[in-house]
């Protein structure tokens, strides 16, 4: 009752000095509510100030990113110059007006070269999108002009028509080169926007002649169909960069100025950051004179500051007291912790401290609960004595059993010995059967070698004549793929030769312009491929039945082969069969023979009979009574031996337990002896009918 009324003062005086700590915290909290307010619009000035100071270096940032032509760097930039002259209208005081001149003094000229810079977004874009459509498919019509560059080396061309196919693929990369160049804007930019202008009329020129011809300029028409249509696809892939030559050329003067009003950017970026890093100490300046001006707040400061000082050493000094308290009650728990682990249960914690009292409580019901549960552990140990004196009398009664058995072998050894005189007289009929059992038996083996064989033999005709009939059917499968093959390649030259009509006709009709009919070609180009690949599947399952004859031709010689063996071994097997029947008939005139002898040792046999299954059953319960005792006392063994190391650890009233345990051990070792001696008696025991056996295996 006492601790406790000492722990509620000690809890009540800790809530006092707390409260008395937040009240002070509020008055501090207060004073800087009071100085927020007064100094509330010098702080919006400094946010402010950051703000532009952070869209300085964007606004720099994004102008260099506009080189990309990408659509959402110029709004971004625009967007960003609209932040900086809000903010830069939101600081508005009149202590302030030489460093907002000069800040904006210089950002006037960066905002007109962003403005200039967002006024040439729409060529930009255009430009950079023409180039990346460009840079996407000059591999493609690379290739493709190289190919006719290809298929006109084969053929007999001019030189001039050749020059100018090669020179085609390599225009297109100059007009690459080009497009990049106009779209950074620098001096030689115009001469770039030139260049690709002229480049782009030579492409179309070199195109116009390889598809028409130009006499000209020395240009032989292209005949080749695979060089047609390449020339197709690599016009189809710079159609989009071919009508935007003129609106490239146009925009390398709004390019041209886009760079510069970059390059002004970049220049007046550290002007306008300085500017606006003077700004930033000017409004901190204006925000600490005001502060000054109401000096009488500092006093809230002062006195709240001090009363919590001293309020939180008082609590800390309790606290102090209070640890040193807690400290003494876990070094006794730890101490009767200590002396559990080295298994002394007698101990038991101190009560008397408020902080570990209800950890000593739970600590000492523990011990007892401990203590009663090793007591109660002794009464198996009375048990483990009477399973002992069981094993006792069970390896007693395995002696008794043993006596008994020497007397049955010995009955056994001389009904043995009469065996031994009636096995002589049919040694000499035995010996003769045994040598022609073995004869019969190596002729039996022989037969049934032979027939595995033989099934092996018709199993493999089976198959052979299955696979034949499979490579049958699918020659027939691939015969009637061929017909369908070849009626479609049919019908797909029926519809070849009706285009290819009305190619011609259409041809002599338009004359020059006969350049419409270029998608006719190509349907004609199209289906003389795809009768080109049937083509190539006739020739491949025409191989493939070619194949598969010559595998039934070997099927089938295979058969034959497998056949003749099986004759072979038809007249092997009933040869075979002829020695068995003799040295059957050889086999019974001996049985004959022995079957008067042994009749006379019939009666002997019958009397061994007996005696061994006598031996039979007493060696069952031998045996039985050994795997009980073997068992218990194995178990035995284990559980004392475990149970009294285990509670040797531990010391309650006196060392009882441990002494019971090491008592019961040497009970256990005396039981061992028992069953040793039981087990060499045995053995001694029936030495006697290992000998019988040695002289009957012998005969």
């Amino acid at each position: 009752m006492i601790n406790s009324d000492k722990f509620s003062a000690g809890k009540m005086r800790t809530l006092l000095i707390g409260l008395g700590i937040v009240a002070c915290l509020g008055g501090v909290a207060y004073s800087f509510f009071t100085i927020q307010k007064e100094s509330g619009e010098e702080g919006q000035y400094a946010a402010a100030a950051e703000s532009l100071s952070s869209l300085a270096r964007q606004v720099a940032v994004s102008s260099q990113a506009t080189r990309n032509g990408q659509e959402q760097d110029f709004n971004q930039l625009a967007e960003q110059v609209k932040q900086f002259e809000a903010q830069l209208t939101a600081i508005d005081a009149p202590e302030l007006n030489d460093e907002i001149s000069m800040v904006d003094l210089n950002w006037q000229p960066i905002k007109r070269a962003a403005q200039t810079l967002v006024d040439a977004a729409p060529r930009a874009i255009f430009v950079q999108g023409v180039a990346a459509e460009l840079e996407k498919n000059i591999k493609p019509m690379q290739r493709e002009l190289s190919s006719v560059v290809t298929v006109l080396q084969r053929q007999r061309v001019s030189t001039d028509t050749l020059i100018a196919a090669q020179k085609a693929p390599w225009l297109l990369e100059r007009m690459a080169r080009n497009v990049d160049r106009t779209l950074v804007g620098d001096s030689d930019s115009q001469l770039a926007a030139d260049e690709f202008s002229s480049d782009a009329a030579d492409f179309f020129r070199i195109i116009e002649g390889l598809t028409r011809g130009d006499e000209l300029i020395g240009i032989n028409k292209v005949t080749s169909t695979s060089a047609i249509e390449a020339l197709s696809n690599a016009f189809r892939l710079f159609s989009g960069v071919s009508t935007s030559v003129d609106r490239i050329a146009g925009a390398s003067t709004e390019l041209r100025q886009a760079a510069l009003a970059r390059q002004t950017i970049v220049e007046n970026s550290v002007p306008l950051n300085d500017a606006i890093a003077t700004l930033q100490p000017a409004i901190a300046s204006l925000a600490v004179g005001r502060l000054y001006d109401a000096g009488n707040l500092l006093i809230l400061f002062i006195a709240p500051g001090l009363l919590a000082l001293g309020l939180l050493v008082t609590m800390m000094l309790g606290q102090r007291r209070r640890d040193a308290y807690t400290a003494r009650g876990v070094a006794d728990v730890n101490g009767v912790l200590e002396q559990l682990s080295k298994g002394d249960l007698t101990v038991s914690a101190a009560e008397d401290n408020s902080v570990t009292s209800d950890i000593a409580q739970g600590l000492n019901k523990a011990t007892q609960r401990q203590c009663q549960l090793i007591r109660d552990i002794r009464q198996p140990f009375e048990a483990a004595v009477d399973e002992i004196d069981r094993i006792g009398n069970s390896a007693q009664a395995q002696v008794e059993k043993g006596r008994e058995l020497t007397r049955s072998v010995v009955e056994s050894t001389e009904t043995a010995t009469e065996m031994v005189r009636t096995s002589e007289e049919i040694k000499q009929s035995t010996a003769e059967a045994a040598d022609t059992s073995d004869r019969n038996c190596k002729t039996v083996t022989q037969g049934y070698e032979l027939t595995k064989d033989m099934s092996k033999a018709s199993a493999d005709v089976r198959e052979s004549v299955q696979e034949t009939s499979k490579t049958a059917k699918r020659q027939g499968e691939l015969i009637q793929s061929v017909t369908a093959a070849a009626e479609y390649i049919q019908a797909l030259n029926t519809k070849i030769s009706v285009v290819a009509i009305n190619t011609r006709i259409e041809a002599e009709k338009a004359g020059e312009y006969g350049r419409p009919f270029l998608g006719i070609a190509e349907s004609i180009a199209d289906l003389l491929r795809e009768a080109e690949e049937e083509g190539r599947k006739i020739i491949s399952e025409v191989r493939m039945l070619q194949n598969m004859s010559a595998d039934n031709l070997a099927s089938m010689e295979n058969t034959v082969g497998t056949v003749v063996t099986i004759l072979e071994y038809i007249d092997r097997l009933d040869s075979s069969l002829e020695e068995i029947n003799a040295g059957s008939d050889a086999i019974s005139e001996i049985i004959r023979n022995v079957d008067e002898a042994a009749g006379q040792s019939a009666v002997n046999a019958l009397h061994m009979s007996s005696s061994m299954a006598e031996i039979r059953e007493r060696n069952l319960e031998i045996s039985e009574l050994n795997e009980t005792a073997q068992k218990g006392v194995n178990s035995l063994q284990r559980s004392m031996r475990d149970a009294a190391q285990n509670l040797g650890q531990f010391r309650i009233e006196g060392d009882s337990a441990y002494q019971a345990a090491v008592a019961t051990e040497g009970d256990v070792s005396d039981l061992e002896s028992i069953r040793a001696a039981t087990q060499v008696y045995r053995e001694e025991e029936m030495s006697a009918l290992e000998s019988a056996e040695k002289t009957r295996a012998s005969l």
